[in-house]
């Protein structure tokens, strides 16, 4: 079986879309390509989001918009269908650089994937991308807290007014230097910590880095670092 690539891929549902009907044989199709694909290391978690993406395309108002948000927080509560030889070890690290569109798809599936507590850590937010899946996480009943650099709020692009305005937790340095941390932490389970900005230009043209961590004792040292700060910084209210 040949290698289906991503965007064929995505043809492929546009065209069993095109009718909202999901056929026998196109299923059957897609099911064979899409085993190619993850079987070739595909990442499938991107796949999936840019399905639903296909999906918002058909819809117009607030609420539909909402149902297919939720659905794709619902979704990224499901284990993954990987083989076991591919599953991440308990403590191990997943790697990604960029430019990438894989690096937006990986910081998205951390954010929506926290249940409980998300605590963020960032020079800035600038890339609506991981804006909306932090909002989903918020909707959803996940505690977020946004640490972030006070000169960064006045560049063009930044959505942490937009980010406190929905009723997210914000607290900032204050300072003439820069709170330059790049780590945010799901349920206090994981990290994800590297250079890369959450911003366009870290996804499209930057070389950038970041991994994400289950180590328990990585987690324990970005943990308290993120409770210190936020004892020692103010909150956001301008």
């Amino acid at each position: 079986m040949s290698f289906s690539s991503e965007a064929e891929l995505l043809h492929l549902f546009r065209q069993a879309f095109a009718d909202v009907n999901l056929s026998p044989v196109e299923a059957r199709q897609l099911r064979d390509q899409l085993t190619s694909f993850q079987q070739q290391h595909g990442n499938v978690e991107h796949l999936r989001h840019q399905l639903f993406e296909l999906a918002k395309e058909r819809f117009n108002t607030f609420k539909d918009k909402a149902v297919i948000e939720w659905l794709e927080a619902a979704s990224a509560l499901l284990p993954a269908s990987v083989a076991p030889t591919t599953t991440p070890r308990a403590g191990s690290a997943q790697v990604y650089f960029s430019p990438n569109d894989e690096c937006v798809a990986a910081i998205r599936q951390f954010i929506i994937g926290a249940r409980h507590t998300l605590d963020l850590c960032v020079f800035t937010v600038a890339d609506n991308r991981l804006t909306d899946a932090i909002l989903i996480a918020h909707r959803r009943g996940v505690r977020v807290r946004l640490l972030t650099d006070d000169e960064k709020l006045h560049d063009r692009g930044s959505d942490v007014r937009q980010l406190r305005d929905a009723g997210i937790s914000v607290r900032t340095d204050r300072s003439a230097n820069h709170m330059h941390h790049k780590f945010a932490l799901a349920d206090n389970r994981a990290v994800l910590t590297g250079s890369y900005n959450w911003t366009r230009s870290a996804a499209e043209f930057n070389l950038e880095n970041f991994l994400i961590s289950t180590d328990s004792f990585i987690v324990e040292q970005y943990a308290a670092e993120f409770s210190r700060l936020w004892e020692q910084l103010p909150e956001f209210t301008g």
